[in-house]
């Protein structure tokens, strides 16, 4: 397994579309009404912005934003498969990783929360809108179930784990992306106050130790 370099940002380069292509221009719009929409929201409620405020925010007209969403659910779904797509890229990161080692998940974690740190104000922005403005609340429940799956299944590859039975390493793999995405969120997106000197060195203890049969070597 290699350790490449995998980035969170949904770009038109990095989704491989070509600079200066349609497909790239799209890409970019779209993302100007995304950003747009943070912004707005952020300033007011999800049943106080309107589609004009998000158009006049992304610099664009209306009718282009109708013609890429149309509404505000829509917007905020998209907003969520953002945060889905970054978490996704986070998970990548540390699976590229040839080995996992205590001082290679401390750097993970570094990067992770740099990551979180870009998407903190949608994180809030969809905090603030609630489960029922996105609406489809069963939809809801499997694209965040497919999502873990996905995490799961990169980072429980057999290969990592000798020794420990497929089911155990599932929840370990699982247990390890709850605690990094349920700690960034309350202390970054949240803005939970920490007294101690460094978070990353609990939270790098409690992922190696959820990690220990994978790692190369063992914490403490």
């Amino acid at each position: 397994m290699r350790h490449d370099t995998v980035s969170y940002s949904g770009s038109p380069a990095q989704s491989g579309a070509r600079p200066g292509s349609r497909e790239a221009r799209k890409r970019t719009t779209r993302d100007r009404i995304l950003d747009g929409a943070v912004a707005v929201l952020t300033e007011k409620s999800f049943v106080e912005a309107t589609m004009e405020d998000i158009a006049r925010a992304a610099k664009i007209t209306r009718a282009t934003v109708y013609a890429y969403f149309p509404g505000k659910v829509e917007i905020l779904r998209a907003l969520v498969a953002r945060v889905y797509e970054v978490a996704d890229g986070v998970c990548a990161a540390l699976a590229a990783r040839e080995e996992w080692t205590g001082e290679g998940v401390r750097a993970w974690l570094h990067d992770a929360a740099a990551a979180w740190r870009e998407m903190a104000p949608v994180i809030r922005v969809l905090a603030a809108a609630g489960s029922t403005a996105v609406g489809d609340p069963g939809g809801a429940r499997d694209r965040s179930l497919a999502a873990h799956e996905r995490y799961v299944t990169l980072l429980a590859d057999p290969r990592r784990w000798p020794g420990t039975p497929p089911a155990e390493a599932r929840q370990r793999a699982l247990m390890a992306v709850l605690q990094m995405e349920s700690f960034l969120s309350i202390w970054i997106a949240g803005g939970w106050s920490l007294a101690t000197d460094d978070p990353f060195d609990l939270l790098t203890d409690a992922i190696c130790h959820l990690l220990a049969p994978a790692l190369r070597e063992r914490p403490g």
